[in-house]
């Protein structure tokens, strides 16, 4: 492992709901290694709740009793030896079964975490996506992530404030989802000039799977990418918008004044 790869993770971002999955599983046709356990594993183990190893002993647990992760993930072969020798060596052991591979995590919350990340990979990529916050809520009541819409509007705001708050000074790739789905190979195509990769496929940019599983079709859009583009009316319409979500709507170019 090369020491750019080692310092230079690909770290994706932006509320739940607005196509996250959708960047990982372009980068991943690409051969990047973008995991989606840092939150529930290594994040504690960075803020010493544990060690390393015992991270790596729990991922390796859950995983063995989830076919969801088994499915998604590399057969873990994992040493306490590995374990020992820091953050990437073992995420490697993980996810790295090339010779030449590029790392990265995706959680939706590290838009409130950036300086944190700058701090510890000061050449990390960043890329956050966003996407009309009334389709987003619509989704999580879909999904039942959220009952009411005034929680979801609230952590929709608080993701795009996060980002407001270090857009100006921080280098980074923003993407609207809007656009992946209208454009996809064009944005596939920004994300491997920004990464710095040379894009094989844009396979996966073709379409964006939003959460779809097999208890519910719901939201699984890869044969008509824009079923939920503005199409929240089903949930709620733009009286239940609270002020400051609107204003960030009116902002972004979702809503007019």
């Amino acid at each position: 492992m090369s020491a750019d790869a080692e310092c230079s993770p690909i770290i994706v971002c932006g509320c739940q709901r607005s196509g996250t999955t959708a960047i990982v599983r372009i980068l991943n046709d690409n051969g990047m290694m973008i995991s989606n356990e840092w939150a529930l594993f290594a994040w504690p183990a960075w803020q010493e709740q544990f060690s390393l190893a015992q991270w790596l002993e729990n991922k390796r647990d859950v995983v063995q009793r989830n076919l969801w992760l088994q499915y998604w993930h590399y057969e873990l072969e994992l040493t306490g030896f590995e374990a020992e020798q820091g953050f990437t060596t073992a995420l490697h052991s993980v996810y790295g079964k090339r010779e030449a591979w590029r790392w990265g995590d995706k959680w939706s919350d590290y838009v409130f975490h950036i300086d944190t990340v700058k701090a510890h990979f000061p050449d990390a990529r960043i890329i956050y996506i966003y996407r009309d916050g009334r389709d987003v809520v619509a989704s999580m009541l879909r999904k039942t992530i959220e009952k009411h819409s005034g929680t979801g509007f609230k952590r929709w705001v608080n993701s795009i404030e996060a980002w407001l708050s270090w857009k100006d000074r921080v280098d980074h790739l923003a993407i609207r989802q809007e656009d992946l789905l209208q454009y996809p190979e064009r944005v596939a195509a920004n994300i491997a000039d920004y990464c710095g990769f040379t894009l094989e496929s844009a396979g996966h940019a073709a379409y964006v799977l939003l959460g779809a599983d097999a208890e519910t079709a719901e939201d699984h859009v890869s044969e008509n990418p824009f079923k939920h583009t503005g199409a929240y009316h089903d949930r709620l319409s733009d009286a239940d918008v609270p002020a400051d979500a609107m204003r960030h709507l009116i902002n972004l170019g979702y809503a007019r004044p």
